[in-house]
């Protein structure tokens, strides 16, 4: 070989492994901004300044004869991008929630397309099936946009939305088209949520763990899944007990609680349920229609056509939904697909509160923290970039 052919070869390899740096390097950059601007919210970060202004814009779409309103953030360059779904869960200001404001804004700066839809049933408190096909559309609205690459559509979702986006992964529709999929405090099977938020206990490795559920968790749920309880009276009576105890879990309801039907009582005995080895016997006692309910929202068992790269974030000391959840998610991901488990200490559900403490070993504590925190961030830049 000629020393002019191997000095090519030789310029070739080393503009390959710099081209190459320089692209994770560029991943890692923006993961930073993105991470930054995340951890503080209530103020603007150096990505506000360092990236162009994103544009927004209003857009609608149609699933099942309902209109689905959303705002679509994209970043002021012409070109296609990376999309992703940004769902905002079970909170009353859908999507104007200050949170998902910041991420999709964050996100749009770093060159992503962020659609945020209003999910109605959610927005009311309720996760129905009917948020499921809504989000359907919505990857269907990012696939068709002449703004996005649509081999790069991703979905994110938290807390029971992360629940939702994981059933959409799933779908056979749009499962091999989904590129990944960002869970953060997600669910895979509701009796277990039940369990916990009625009884504070989840199992690790097999033994029943206890740890302080979220006072009004149970009767949060309570309102969530009222509607389905097919006695109008029950309904009414239910609804009642569910607001008393939201507002003072002391309040007395016996003699509400005396009113109630068979359906009723059997919803009401479930949420004051104190031993966890009964949960899924009164599940079981439930109408077919909550029956239904509980499995069509519930991922366990129905992640065999993922193919998406899975990015499952949970906070330790969850007091929502225990971070069994989202290990058991985990396991239910077919080999096609791969994996990034991360367990972290500084989400409290789905708020994010960085520290670990005094002294050196809290130092220490919080660089695991943040070193965690951006391998996932890197992660969902990468599934744009890279």
């Amino acid at each position: 070989m000629k020393k002019r052919t191997r000095r090519l070869i030789v310029v070739a390899v080393i503009g390959t492994i710099l081209i190459g740096f320089s692209a994770h390097m560029r991943v890692a950059y923006l993961a930073t901004l993105v991470l930054v601007e995340s951890v503080t919210p209530e103020t603007d970060g150096p990505i506000a300044s360092l990236m162009c202004d994103p544009l927004i814009e209003e857009v609608t779409y149609e699933v099942d004869g309902r209109t689905v309103v959303a705002d679509l953030y994209r970043p002021a360059r012409d070109g296609r991008r990376p999309g992703i779904v940004l769902s905002h869960g079970v909170a009353a200001r859908g999507r104007d929630d200050p949170r998902l404001v910041n991420f999709a804004d964050a996100l749009a700066r770093a060159g992503y397309v962020a659609l945020v839809p209003d999910f109605t049933k959610m927005k009311e408190f309720r996760v129905r099936p009917s948020d499921i096909d809504e989000m359907l559309a919505s990857f269907e609205y990012l696939w068709r946009s002449p703004h996005v690459r649509n081999d790069r559509i991703g979905l994110f979702g938290f807390s029971y939305a992360g629940g939702v986006a994981a059933l959409c992964a799933a779908d056979p529709r749009i499962s091999d088209r989904v590129r990944f999929c960002f869970l953060l405090g997600a669910h895979c099977d509701l009796t277990s949520v039940v369990r916990y938020a009625t009884t504070g206990m989840f199992r690790v490795d097999g033994e029943w763990v206890y740890l302080e559920p979220r006072a009004t968790g149970r009767w949060a749920f309570l309102r969530n899944s009222i509607d389905l309880i097919e006695d109008e009276g029950d309904r009414e009576l239910l609804a009642l007990i569910a607001d008393k105890k939201f507002d003072d879990e002391n309040t007395d309801v016996s003699e509400l609680v005396l009113g109630l039907g068979e359906e009723g009582r059997g919803a009401y005995e479930l949420m004051v349920n104190a031993d966890p080895d009964r949960t899924s016997a009164l599940v079981s006692g439930m109408s077919e229609r909550v029956r239904d309910y509980f499995a069509e929202l519930s991922p366990n068992g129905q992640m065999e056509n993922v193919r998406a790269h899975m990015i499952l974030v949970h906070g330790r000391d969850d007091h929502l939904i225990p971070y069994t959840e989202t290990l058991a998610l985990a396991e239910q991901i077919p080999p096609e697909a791969s994996v990034n488990l991360q367990v972290i200490e500084s989400f409290v559900h789905v708020d994010l509160t960085l520290g670990g403490g005094e002294g050196p070993v809290g130092w220490f504590r919080s660089i695991g923290e943040a070193l965690r925190l951006f391998s996932v961030t890197y992660d969902l830049m990468a599934q744009g970039y890279l």
